[in-house]
């Protein structure tokens, strides 16, 4: 009896002790599971604290508009007018024993002093195969010849038929610069030395030209060549 009753109290001790390490269990097992879910709920409020904040977009740049360089338009220069060349033509010339420049010119044309002077002009007409000054014949044609004379030499020049040919600018006596304008042509009327020396001639006016105060003839091309 003895022997069942202590097998009876060894079964509740078993048992008790089964129950309480059973409990035992159960209670790790909890504390396991709760620790687990703390420690879950741990994680995320630590990964929520530590989340990086939300940025705003960086607004995109305009593009930059380099504006193109203002260049001025560009100007051609004004060319320069070309000077009109001077149609005087002088050519070498000879007669009555003389050396001569024949001055060929259009009409229209202003002849100048190539030298500055003192001016005398005399006024001839050819009458009756003479040649006259003083006659003032009417129904015969004047020519004039004009002298420019300077210190150290004198200018002749025997231009077309006063106010036929040519008209005159200057008055006997003035006194004038080099490039005044002496006389200006009408037409292309020959000098009077093709009236009264030479028919041949077709030149406008017939030049020469004497050293002074010897009167001397000098050679006249260089004068009017230009």
């Amino acid at each position: 009896m003895r022997d069942g009753g202590d097998l009876r109290s060894l079964l509740r001790t078993l048992g008790s002790a089964a129950l309480g390490v059973g409990l035992g269990l159960a209670v790790l097992a909890a504390g396991f599971f709760i620790s687990r879910m703390t420690l879950a709920d741990n994680t995320v409020v630590v990964s929520t604290s530590t989340a990086s904040p939300t940025r705003s977009p960086s607004p995109t740049p305009r593009p930059t508009v380099t504006p193109a360089p203002t260049t001025a338009p560009t100007v051609a220069p004004t060319p320069r007018p070309s000077p009109t060349p001077d149609p005087l033509l002088v050519t070498a010339s000879s007669g009555q024993g003389l050396r001569l420049a024949a001055l060929t010119i259009p009409a229209g044309y202003t002849l100048t002093s190539p030298i500055a002077g003192r001016v005398t002009i005399a006024v001839y007409q050819y009458i009756g195969g003479e040649i006259r000054t003083g006659a003032n014949a009417a129904d015969q044609p004047s020519f004039p010849y004009l002298f420019v004379t300077s210190a150290d030499r004198e200018i002749k020049l025997r231009p077309g038929a006063l106010n036929r040919d040519i008209e005159l600018l200057v008055k006997d006596g003035d006194t004038i610069a080099a490039g005044a304008a002496l006389f200006k042509t009408l037409t292309t009327g020959a000098s009077s030395w093709a009236t009264f020396y030479d028919r041949n001639v077709t030149a406008q006016v017939i030049a020469s030209v004497t050293a002074l105060p010897s009167g001397v003839e000098i050679d006249p091309l260089p004068v009017f060549k230009r």
